[in-house]
């Protein structure tokens, strides 16, 4: 986990990572213009010019490291998300599931590595306020407003990382890996999956992240009113 940064050890020293004039700040910056493949305690310290040591005083390990640079890239694009006041909780969760989609793509090859944190979840307060205010001002209790947020997180989380998976190989994995099946097997025996899996539409998309949250927005209205209609 990464270490609190002290300006001074026991007995007056300048700590390792201080007197090389390193920064956790400085080590990110540093971190996020490397290639995450090839990524090392070791080629950072090569980066920045010091020794791999004075790096410990800051990030412990390489592990570390990724999440350190993935909640960067991520709260610095989400932290911006606007949640316009006096809009109806439908758009401000569309808004909301926008950026946080943007946000978690930004990270790249990182997307796995965001992790819940101190510094993450103060980074992100303020959108989530907003569309939590306009929820609960759309009928939502406490608990269904929280409930439906993590839902739609969990959606928008899942779609962000099929797409840099898919940048990153060039390949949809799904309709590879139906038609590669498909073509051991009879078709005649699965008609509806030959079907689709001849379509050139891809889950990947933007079409499919609109899709998504559409179907959450009208599943959500529909429970919504089931629950005021019977309460």
């Amino acid at each position: 986990m990464a270490r609190s940064s002290s300006a001074t050890e026991p007995g007056g020293r300048r700590a390792i990572g201080v007197r090389a004039g390193l920064s956790l700040e400085r080590i990110i910056e540093a971190a996020r213009s490397l290639d995450p493949d090839t990524l090392t305690m070791q080629a950072l310290a090569n980066e920045l010019g010091v020794d791999r040591k004075a790096l410990n005083h800051h990030v412990s390990d390489r592990e570390t490291l990724f999440e350190l640079v993935a909640v960067d890239a991520f709260s610095a694009r989400f932290s911006a998300v606007h949640i316009a006041e006096h809009i109806r909780w439908q758009e401000a969760c569309l808004a909301y599931a926008r950026g946080f989609t943007e946000s978690v793509i930004a990270t790249g090859l990182l997307a796995d590595r965001i992790r819940l944190s101190d510094s993450l979840v103060t980074k992100v307060l303020q959108p989530t306020e907003a569309v939590l205010k306009r929820m609960v001002e759309g009928g939502f209790d406490d608990e269904f407003a929280m409930r439906s947020l993590a839902l739609l997180t969990n959606i928008c989380s899942a779609y962000a990382r099929d797409t840099v998976l898919v940048s990153r190989s060039g390949v949809n994995p799904r309709p590879h890996l139906l038609r590669k099946s498909l073509d051991e097997r009879d078709s005649r025996d699965f008609e509806n999956l030959t079907r689709i899996a001849a379509l050139p539409a891809s889950t990947y998309d933007e079409v499919q992240l609109e899709l998504s949250i559409e179907v959450f927005i009208r599943g959500t209205e529909a429970v919504l009113r089931r629950r005021k209609e019977s309460s």
